[in-house]
């Protein structure tokens, strides 16, 4: 699934005059990003458009809304939805991730067109499906299609979206999906007059006190399993209260963490009391989505999540026994 028909992505939007925007709850660079370049793009071609999210724009992201493009769910916004020709999803594999969107959506006839780089789930009620899996972003996918549009068409505002997707879900251009088109994006944001190292800044030296103190305190209760190549932690709301912090704090750990020398799989479990949200990430060696899958959840091989019903204790000893046989059968020859 690496070539996506931007003609028809082009075709569908051109048939259509009202269009909402939306992805994924806690939203990430990449969503956003995206979300913003494709709002600009359909404002320059004449759309009535609007991004409709479920969840907040996170604070280090706010450069992104200095004009207050996101909008999350309320009266006006349904009826938006509702009335709308056509949704634009983006760097979505499940529909559910939507959140509040996906209950309105569900009450309507509305055609979807859903563009992203996740595998598909059992999920997948989008009219059109437009991935590509060898993408390192959905950023990526849009700098793609705007090009096939006319070299003329990525303008600079449209550019600080895109860049900023790419940035962000390369792990800035540090991670196994980066590749060559990553790095000309770059460059072409550069000679578009973007600055680069205030994005940076925006995004990754930009932390609250609280999310400092709070990594610390994680720090402290660090697990290591598996020869030390399996670490994980352990999260809840009264850790994030305890630092007057914000479920936005702990972004990044799981990446922050899988830097440590000989950590193979970072894991973070969050106890949200009758649900346990996962996060997995690996250095390379080993592909986590399949322990994703087998939880519930999926996402790419290097990078997954999942959400889980589930007593915390419970959920704990599964996904930690299911890490550990996997790593402690995993061989090189037959891994695939």
């Amino acid at each position: 699934m690496g070539k996506v028909n931007y003609s028809k992505i082009e075709q569908i939007i051109s048939e259509n005059e009202k269009i909402f925007i939306s992805t994924h709850i806690n939203p990430d660079g990449d969503s956003l990003g995206s979300a913003f370049a494709m709002y600009h793009y359909l404002k320059k071609i004449g759309k009535d458009c609007r991004i409709i999210n479920h969840s907040e724009v996170p604070l280090v992201y706010s450069f992104l809304n200095e004009k207050e493009i996101f909008n999350e769910i309320n009266d006006e916004n349904i009826a938006f939805i509702k009335n709308a020709d056509l949704g634009i999803i983006l760097d979505i594999g499940d529909f559910y991730r939507l959140g509040e969107v996906a209950n309105v959506i569900e009450g309507t006839t509305i055609e979807t067109i859903n563009i992203d780089h996740h595998p598909l789930t059992e999920n997948n009620f989008f009219t059109h499906n437009f991935i590509n899996l060898d993408a390192s972003s959905v950023g990526e996918i849009l700098y793609s299609y705007f090009s096939s549009l006319g070299s003329d068409t990525i303008d600079k505002e449209m550019m600080l979206g895109i860049y900023s997707a790419v940035l962000t879900d390369t792990g800035s251009f540090r991670f196994s999906n980066t590749n060559q088109l990553s790095h000309e994006i770059a460059v072409d944001a550069i000679k578009m007059g973007i600055n680069i190292s205030e994005i940076y800044q925006n995004i990754y030296e930009n932390s609250s006190v609280s999310r400092i103190k709070l990594l610390g305190n994680v720090i402290q209760k660090l697990n290591f399993d598996c020869n030390g190549e399996l670490l994980w932690f352990s999260l809840n709301n009264d850790m994030v209260k305890e630092v007057d912090g914000t479920n936005q704090d702990f972004d990044g750990f799981t990446d922050f963490f899988r830097g440590i020398q000989g950590v193979e799989i970072a894991l973070m479990l969050y106890d949200l009391k009758g649900k346990v949200r996962l996060s997995f990430r690996s250095k390379g060696k080993y592909k986590v989505n399949n322990v994703a899958k087998k939880m519930g959840g999926g996402g790419h091989p290097f990078a997954a999540a999942a959400l889980v019903d589930g007593e915390f204790s419970d959920v704990k000893s599964t996904v930690l026994g299911l890490l550990s046989t996997y790593i402690n059968n995993y061989d090189e020859d037959t891994s695939s």
